[in-house]
């Protein structure tokens, strides 16, 4: 099973600011059937302790926030495309307007949750993937495109 699906793939999100973004794109995960039931709270809390700890902008306009959650019912990863930039982190004045949201059980958050976070940093600093990545008209495209890139 994959850890992507059409569904949780936007590729014009309107978000107001980085909650509001944070928001849409978890309700993307849980409307795919990836979070427990009733867990959609347990997991925004999960995203947000860890944007406490450190910012997930990871540069060329790019987040990776993440959620280990007993929440998660089975590993995600969601994506959204801004339809505008959003200051994800006032400290280090990051704009971010490509989103890559991980998904992933609290039970098994170790290896997993690090070999998708590195992956995606991977792909996300080759100039190829960011301009395929730009260039996608279809969610199905962006899928193809992140599993050619971290495979």
């Amino acid at each position: 099973m994959s850890i992507f699906s059409t569904e949780m793939i936007v590729l014009h999100l309107d978000a107001r600011d980085k909650q509001d973004a944070l928001m849409q794109l978890a309700k993307r995960i849980e409307a795919a059937g990836k979070l427990q039931v009733g867990g959609f709270d347990n997991f925004m809390l999960s995203l947000n302790k860890r944007e406490e700890e450190f910012s997930t902008a990871v540069g060329y306009d790019y987040a990776i926030p993440h959620g280990k959650s007993d929440a998660v019912a089975v590993p995600a990863v969601a994506y959204a495309h801004l339809t505008q930039p959003i200051l994800w982190d006032e400290e280090d004045e990051d704009w971010v307007e490509n989103l890559f949201m991980i998904a992933v059980p609290a039970a098994s958050a170790g290896d997993e949750h690090i070999k998708i976070l590195t992956k995606l940093a991977t792909a996300i600093m080759d100039d190829d993937f960011r301009e395929h990545i730009s260039q996608a008209k279809e969610p199905n495209q962006v899928i193809d495109i992140i599993e050619k890139f971290t495979s």
